[in-house]
Protein backbone atom coordinates (compact mmCIF):
# COMPACT_ATOMS: atom_id res chain seq x y z
CA UNK A 1 0.00 0.00 0.00
CA UNK A 2 2.83 2.49 1.19
CA UNK A 3 5.07 1.63 -2.42
CA UNK A 4 1.34 2.16 -4.50
CA UNK A 5 1.26 5.46 -2.94
CA UNK A 6 5.00 6.49 -3.15
CA UNK A 7 5.54 5.54 -6.56
CA UNK A 8 2.18 7.39 -7.67
CA UNK A 9 2.66 10.39 -6.31
CA UNK A 10 6.65 10.59 -7.28
CA UNK A 11 7.38 8.86 -10.24
CA UNK A 12 7.86 11.09 -13.04
CA UNK A 13 5.58 10.42 -15.84
CA UNK A 14 8.01 8.92 -19.05
CA UNK A 15 8.67 6.24 -16.03
CA UNK A 16 4.91 5.57 -15.65
CA UNK A 17 3.79 4.87 -18.96
CA UNK A 18 6.67 2.26 -19.54
CA UNK A 19 5.78 -1.37 -19.65
CA UNK A 20 7.61 -2.76 -16.40
CA UNK A 21 5.28 0.67 -14.80
CA UNK A 22 2.21 -1.19 -15.86
CA UNK A 23 2.79 -4.83 -14.86
CA UNK A 24 3.61 -3.22 -11.20
CA UNK A 25 0.68 -0.95 -11.61
CA UNK A 26 -1.80 -4.22 -12.20
CA UNK A 27 0.05 -6.12 -9.09
CA UNK A 28 -0.34 -2.69 -7.08
CA UNK A 29 -4.27 -3.14 -8.45
CA UNK A 30 -4.47 -6.11 -5.51
CA UNK A 31 -4.07 -3.63 -2.87
CA UNK A 32 -7.64 -2.52 -2.42
CA UNK A 33 -9.34 -5.78 -2.94
CA UNK A 34 -6.84 -7.25 -0.21
CA UNK A 35 -7.20 -4.66 2.09
CA UNK A 36 -11.21 -4.69 1.52
CA UNK A 37 -11.30 -8.35 2.09
CA UNK A 38 -9.40 -8.47 4.70
CA UNK A 39 -11.46 -6.06 6.74
CA UNK A 40 -14.79 -8.29 5.44
CA UNK A 41 -12.77 -11.33 6.86
CA UNK A 42 -11.97 -9.15 10.46
CA UNK A 43 -15.47 -8.66 10.49
CA UNK A 44 -16.70 -12.39 10.47
CA UNK A 45 -14.07 -13.35 13.41
CA UNK A 46 -15.03 -9.80 15.58
CA UNK A 47 -18.55 -10.62 15.11
CA UNK A 48 -18.37 -14.30 16.07
CA UNK A 49 -16.86 -13.54 19.36
CA UNK A 50 -19.50 -10.60 19.86
CA UNK A 51 -22.38 -11.69 18.44
CA UNK A 52 -24.33 -12.12 21.51
CA UNK A 53 -23.79 -9.03 22.81
CA UNK A 54 -24.32 -7.30 19.01
CA UNK A 55 -27.54 -9.24 19.00
CA UNK A 56 -28.97 -7.74 22.85
CA UNK A 57 -28.38 -4.48 21.81
CA UNK A 58 -24.92 -4.72 24.59
CA UNK A 59 -22.28 -2.27 24.86
CA UNK A 60 -19.64 -3.93 22.11
CA UNK A 61 -22.52 -2.96 19.43
CA UNK A 62 -22.74 0.72 20.48
CA UNK A 63 -19.02 0.36 21.11
CA UNK A 64 -18.30 -1.00 17.20
CA UNK A 65 -20.75 1.18 16.15
CA UNK A 66 -19.22 4.60 17.29
CA UNK A 67 -15.98 2.73 16.39
CA UNK A 68 -16.99 2.44 12.41
CA UNK A 69 -17.97 6.27 12.64
CA UNK A 70 -14.94 7.32 13.74
CA UNK A 71 -13.16 5.42 10.53
CA UNK A 72 -15.85 7.24 8.60
CA UNK A 73 -14.62 10.33 9.84
CA UNK A 74 -10.93 10.03 9.76
CA UNK A 75 -11.93 9.50 5.94
CA UNK A 76 -13.38 12.49 5.45
CA UNK A 77 -10.94 14.72 6.98
CA UNK A 78 -8.43 12.83 5.56
CA UNK A 79 -10.51 14.20 2.18
CA UNK A 80 -10.39 18.53 3.81
CA UNK A 81 -9.07 20.30 1.18
CA UNK A 82 -6.03 22.19 3.22
CA UNK A 83 -5.97 21.42 7.02
CA UNK A 84 -6.35 25.01 7.83
CA UNK A 85 -9.68 26.74 9.55
CA UNK A 86 -8.57 30.13 7.49
CA UNK A 87 -8.37 28.34 4.00
CA UNK A 88 -11.37 26.19 4.48
CA UNK A 89 -13.29 29.10 5.02
CA UNK A 90 -12.60 32.02 2.45
CA UNK A 91 -10.40 30.16 -0.03
CA UNK A 92 -11.74 26.72 -0.51
CA UNK A 93 -13.58 26.58 -3.94
CA UNK A 94 -16.67 24.93 -4.44
CA UNK A 95 -14.92 22.19 -6.68
CA UNK A 96 -12.87 21.54 -3.52
CA UNK A 97 -15.77 20.61 -1.60
CA UNK A 98 -17.09 18.72 -4.36
CA UNK A 99 -13.78 16.56 -4.22
CA UNK A 100 -14.44 16.44 -0.43
CA UNK A 101 -16.80 13.97 -0.87
CA UNK A 102 -15.37 12.07 -2.81
CA UNK A 103 -15.34 7.80 -1.71
CA UNK A 104 -11.86 6.39 -0.79
CA UNK A 105 -11.31 3.33 0.28
CA UNK A 106 -11.73 3.95 4.29
CA UNK A 107 -15.10 5.50 3.85
CA UNK A 108 -16.15 2.08 1.32
CA UNK A 109 -15.07 0.02 4.48
CA UNK A 110 -16.65 2.10 6.96
CA UNK A 111 -20.31 1.96 5.14
CA UNK A 112 -20.17 -1.34 4.07
CA UNK A 113 -19.52 -2.29 7.62
CA UNK A 114 -21.99 -0.54 8.75
CA UNK A 115 -23.90 -1.97 6.10
CA UNK A 116 -23.54 -5.76 7.52
CA UNK A 117 -24.09 -4.49 11.06
CA UNK A 118 -27.54 -3.31 10.51
CA UNK A 119 -28.09 -6.49 8.49
CA UNK A 120 -27.19 -8.41 11.52
CA UNK A 121 -29.58 -6.58 13.54
CA UNK A 122 -32.40 -7.16 11.55
CA UNK A 123 -31.75 -10.50 10.39
CA UNK A 124 -30.71 -11.88 13.74
CA UNK A 125 -29.03 -14.77 12.59
CA UNK A 126 -24.99 -15.09 11.46
CA UNK A 127 -26.15 -17.92 8.82
CA UNK A 128 -29.03 -15.88 7.59
CA UNK A 129 -26.49 -12.97 7.35
CA UNK A 130 -24.33 -14.42 5.33
CA UNK A 131 -26.59 -16.24 3.33
CA UNK A 132 -28.58 -13.05 2.36
CA UNK A 133 -24.91 -11.60 2.01
CA UNK A 134 -24.09 -13.86 -0.99
CA UNK A 135 -27.01 -12.37 -3.00
CA UNK A 136 -26.15 -8.77 -1.95
CA UNK A 137 -22.32 -9.53 -3.44
CA UNK A 138 -23.84 -10.72 -6.41
CA UNK A 139 -26.38 -7.99 -7.34
CA UNK A 140 -23.16 -5.32 -6.87
CA UNK A 141 -21.00 -7.09 -8.91
CA UNK A 142 -23.76 -7.74 -11.69
CA UNK A 143 -25.18 -4.33 -11.03
CA UNK A 144 -22.43 -1.70 -11.08
CA UNK A 145 -21.66 -1.35 -14.64
CA UNK A 146 -25.60 -0.40 -14.84
CA UNK A 147 -25.39 2.12 -11.57
CA UNK A 148 -21.97 3.51 -13.60
CA UNK A 149 -24.39 4.36 -16.05
CA UNK A 150 -26.14 6.69 -14.08
CA UNK A 151 -24.90 10.46 -12.93
CA UNK A 152 -26.73 10.23 -8.89
CA UNK A 153 -25.82 13.81 -8.77
CA UNK A 154 -28.51 14.83 -10.54
CA UNK A 155 -30.83 12.44 -8.73
CA UNK A 156 -29.89 12.37 -5.03
CA UNK A 157 -27.71 14.69 -2.64
CA UNK A 158 -23.50 15.03 -3.55
CA UNK A 159 -22.55 13.08 -0.66
CA UNK A 160 -25.11 10.37 -0.58
CA UNK A 161 -24.41 10.10 -4.78
CA UNK A 162 -20.54 9.87 -4.39
CA UNK A 163 -20.89 6.23 -2.83
CA UNK A 164 -22.94 5.26 -6.07
CA UNK A 165 -20.29 5.33 -8.43
CA UNK A 166 -16.88 6.65 -9.86
CA UNK A 167 -17.86 9.36 -12.28
CA UNK A 168 -17.27 12.18 -10.41
CA UNK A 169 -14.30 12.20 -8.36
CA UNK A 170 -14.88 8.72 -5.84
CA UNK A 171 -12.27 5.97 -6.06
CA UNK A 172 -13.65 3.29 -4.30
CA UNK A 173 -17.85 3.77 -4.41
CA UNK A 174 -19.88 1.16 -2.93
CA UNK A 175 -20.31 -0.33 -6.67
CA UNK A 176 -18.26 -3.01 -6.80
CA UNK A 177 -15.73 -2.08 -4.26
CA UNK A 178 -18.15 -3.52 -1.73
CA UNK A 179 -18.13 -6.33 -2.97
CA UNK A 180 -14.68 -7.42 -1.84
CA UNK A 181 -15.27 -6.35 1.28
CA UNK A 182 -18.22 -8.85 1.52
CA UNK A 183 -16.61 -11.87 -0.25
CA UNK A 184 -14.26 -11.37 2.44
CA UNK A 185 -16.93 -11.61 6.07
CA UNK A 186 -18.32 -14.77 3.46
CA UNK A 187 -14.94 -16.00 3.49
CA UNK A 188 -14.09 -15.46 7.22
CA UNK A 189 -17.72 -16.54 7.98
CA UNK A 190 -16.67 -20.55 6.22
CA UNK A 191 -13.33 -20.18 7.62
CA UNK A 192 -14.85 -20.10 11.19
CA UNK A 193 -17.55 -22.88 10.69
CA UNK A 194 -14.61 -24.90 9.60
CA UNK A 195 -12.65 -24.15 12.78
CA UNK A 196 -15.26 -25.19 14.96
CA UNK A 197 -15.67 -28.44 12.72
CA UNK A 198 -11.86 -29.06 13.66
CA UNK A 199 -12.88 -28.29 17.28
CA UNK A 200 -11.09 -25.07 16.73
CA UNK A 201 -7.66 -26.12 15.42
CA UNK A 202 -6.27 -24.45 12.47
CA UNK A 203 -4.26 -26.98 11.34
CA UNK A 204 -7.43 -29.40 11.14
CA UNK A 205 -8.23 -31.24 8.64
CA UNK A 206 -11.55 -29.43 7.83
CA UNK A 207 -9.56 -26.02 7.40
CA UNK A 208 -7.10 -27.95 4.76
CA UNK A 209 -10.27 -28.80 2.78
CA UNK A 210 -11.99 -25.39 3.19
CA UNK A 211 -8.91 -23.41 1.85
CA UNK A 212 -8.72 -26.29 -1.03
CA UNK A 213 -12.43 -25.83 -2.19
CA UNK A 214 -11.42 -21.71 -1.88
CA UNK A 215 -8.01 -22.12 -3.98
CA UNK A 216 -10.40 -24.43 -6.75
CA UNK A 217 -13.39 -21.84 -6.49
CA UNK A 218 -10.39 -19.03 -7.02
CA UNK A 219 -9.07 -20.84 -10.03
CA UNK A 220 -12.36 -21.02 -11.93
CA UNK A 221 -13.08 -17.55 -10.75
CA UNK A 222 -10.10 -16.56 -12.67
CA UNK A 223 -11.02 -18.26 -15.82
CA UNK A 224 -14.34 -17.52 -15.75
CA UNK A 225 -12.93 -13.42 -15.46
CA UNK A 226 -12.16 -14.18 -19.09
CA UNK A 227 -14.57 -16.21 -20.55
CA UNK A 228 -17.48 -13.99 -19.44
CA UNK A 229 -15.75 -10.94 -20.67
CA UNK A 230 -16.98 -10.92 -24.42
CA UNK A 231 -20.64 -11.92 -23.23
CA UNK A 232 -20.59 -9.02 -21.00
CA UNK A 233 -19.55 -6.55 -23.12
CA UNK A 234 -23.27 -7.49 -25.47
CA UNK A 235 -25.15 -7.40 -22.61
CA UNK A 236 -24.37 -4.13 -20.84
CA UNK A 237 -24.26 -1.14 -23.17
CA UNK A 238 -21.59 1.22 -23.05
CA UNK A 239 -19.50 -1.41 -21.53
CA UNK A 240 -16.36 -0.51 -19.42
CA UNK A 241 -13.79 -3.90 -18.51
CA UNK A 242 -12.63 -2.04 -15.01
CA UNK A 243 -16.03 -1.94 -14.03
CA UNK A 244 -17.35 -4.88 -14.70
CA UNK A 245 -17.87 -8.65 -13.48
CA UNK A 246 -14.50 -9.73 -15.24
CA UNK A 247 -12.28 -6.82 -13.26
CA UNK A 248 -14.08 -8.35 -9.86
CA UNK A 249 -13.46 -11.88 -10.51
CA UNK A 250 -10.59 -11.71 -11.87
CA UNK A 251 -9.00 -9.80 -9.00
CA UNK A 252 -10.86 -11.49 -6.10
CA UNK A 253 -9.55 -15.08 -7.55
CA UNK A 254 -5.89 -13.65 -6.98
CA UNK A 255 -6.43 -12.57 -3.88
CA UNK A 256 -8.15 -15.88 -2.61
CA UNK A 257 -4.74 -17.43 -4.00
CA UNK A 258 -3.10 -14.88 -1.79
CA UNK A 259 -5.05 -16.18 1.39
CA UNK A 260 -4.29 -19.71 0.43
CA UNK A 261 -0.41 -19.16 -0.11
CA UNK A 262 -0.59 -17.39 3.37
CA UNK A 263 -2.17 -20.12 4.80
CA UNK A 264 0.17 -22.35 3.59
CA UNK A 265 3.42 -20.44 4.87
CA UNK A 266 1.50 -19.78 8.38
CA UNK A 267 0.76 -23.32 8.89
CA UNK A 268 4.36 -24.17 7.84
CA UNK A 269 5.99 -21.26 9.45
CA UNK A 270 3.92 -19.55 11.97
CA UNK A 271 3.20 -15.90 12.54
CA UNK A 272 4.90 -14.41 16.07
CA UNK A 273 1.67 -11.99 17.36
CA UNK A 274 4.72 -9.99 17.87
CA UNK A 275 5.99 -9.97 14.35
CA UNK A 276 6.10 -7.08 12.00
CA UNK A 277 3.22 -8.34 10.25
CA UNK A 278 0.96 -8.49 13.35
CA UNK A 279 1.94 -4.99 14.57
CA UNK A 280 1.20 -3.38 11.71
CA UNK A 281 -2.00 -5.03 11.13
CA UNK A 282 -3.45 -4.42 14.49
CA UNK A 283 -2.01 -0.49 13.74
CA UNK A 284 -3.31 -0.74 10.33
CA UNK A 285 -5.58 2.20 10.69
CA UNK A 286 -2.80 4.55 12.26
CA UNK A 287 -0.59 3.25 9.65
CA UNK A 288 -3.12 3.77 6.83
CA UNK A 289 -3.79 7.50 7.80
CA UNK A 290 -0.38 8.53 9.28
CA UNK A 291 1.53 7.54 5.82
CA UNK A 292 -1.51 9.53 3.26
CA UNK A 293 -0.98 12.72 5.41
CA UNK A 294 2.77 12.64 5.14
CA UNK A 295 2.60 11.88 1.36
CA UNK A 296 -0.60 13.81 0.36
CA UNK A 297 -1.32 16.00 3.35
CA UNK A 298 -1.47 19.84 2.91
CA UNK A 299 -0.01 21.68 5.74
CA UNK A 300 0.77 25.34 5.34
CA UNK A 301 3.78 26.05 3.17
CA UNK A 302 4.64 22.57 3.01
CA UNK A 303 2.99 19.90 0.51
CA UNK A 304 4.95 16.34 -0.56
CA UNK A 305 3.72 16.08 -3.94
CA UNK A 306 3.79 19.52 -4.64
CA UNK A 307 7.65 20.09 -3.36
CA UNK A 308 8.67 16.46 -5.24
CA UNK A 309 6.03 17.43 -8.32
CA UNK A 310 6.67 13.62 -9.75
CA UNK A 311 10.08 14.06 -10.39
CA UNK A 312 11.56 11.07 -9.00
CA UNK A 313 13.07 7.85 -10.70
CA UNK A 314 12.65 4.23 -9.21
CA UNK A 315 15.68 4.70 -7.36
CA UNK A 316 14.73 7.86 -4.63
CA UNK A 317 10.73 6.46 -4.82
CA UNK A 318 11.76 3.54 -3.61
CA UNK A 319 14.29 5.27 -0.76
CA UNK A 320 11.22 6.96 -0.51
CA UNK A 321 8.98 4.41 0.63
CA UNK A 322 11.66 2.33 2.52
CA UNK A 323 11.99 5.43 4.92
CA UNK A 324 8.46 5.74 5.06
CA UNK A 325 7.86 2.31 5.63
CA UNK A 326 10.45 2.28 8.61
CA UNK A 327 8.97 5.71 9.89
CA UNK A 328 5.45 3.47 9.78
CA UNK A 329 6.80 1.07 11.93
CA UNK A 330 8.12 2.91 14.54
CA UNK A 331 4.68 5.13 14.89
CA UNK A 332 2.87 1.48 14.55
CA UNK A 333 5.25 0.47 17.86
CA UNK A 334 5.20 3.78 19.57
CA UNK A 335 1.01 3.46 19.88
CA UNK A 336 0.90 -0.15 20.54
CA UNK A 337 2.90 0.23 23.75
CA UNK A 338 1.02 3.75 24.32
CA UNK A 339 -2.53 1.64 24.51
CA UNK A 340 -1.08 -0.93 26.58
CA UNK A 341 0.52 1.96 29.28
CA UNK A 342 -1.62 2.91 32.15
CA UNK A 343 -4.78 4.79 30.94
CA UNK A 344 -3.93 8.11 32.46
CA UNK A 345 -0.67 8.11 30.40
CA UNK A 346 -2.46 7.26 27.54
CA UNK A 347 -5.03 9.74 27.93
CA UNK A 348 -2.19 12.59 28.28
CA UNK A 349 -0.95 10.97 25.13
CA UNK A 350 -4.07 11.53 23.52
CA UNK A 351 -4.84 15.16 24.29
CA UNK A 352 -1.44 16.68 23.35
CA UNK A 353 -1.62 15.05 19.84
CA UNK A 354 -5.36 16.02 19.75
CA UNK A 355 -4.42 19.46 20.76
CA UNK A 356 -1.38 19.57 18.50
CA UNK A 357 -3.84 19.39 15.48
CA UNK A 358 -6.40 21.85 16.85
CA UNK A 359 -3.68 24.39 17.41
CA UNK A 360 -1.99 23.54 13.45
CA UNK A 361 -5.77 23.99 11.88
CA UNK A 362 -6.77 27.41 13.40
CA UNK A 363 -3.44 28.97 13.77
CA UNK A 364 -0.89 27.18 10.92
CA UNK A 365 0.21 29.38 8.18
CA UNK A 366 -2.80 29.24 4.61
Amino acid sequence: MIQTHVFNATLAPGIADSGFFQVLRFIDGLVAPSFLFASGMAYAVTTRRKINDYLSFGPPLFKQLGRLLFVLCIAYVLHIPKFNYYHLRYEAGETAWQVFWQVDVLQCIAVSLLFLQVMLLLLRSERRLYLTMIGVTLVVVFATPVAWSIDFWNLIPLPFASYMNGLHYSLFPLFPWSAFLFAGALCGYFYLRAKDAGAGDPASESIGRMMTKTTWCAVGMIALSFLIDPFAAMIYPNYNYWIGPSFYMLRLGLVLLLCFVMYIYERKRGVSPRSVVSLVGRESLLVYTAHLMLVYGKFGYFTFTDRVNQSFGYGEAIVTMLILIGMMYLLAMGWSRVKSSPPRVKRIIQGVVLAGFVLVFFFGPN
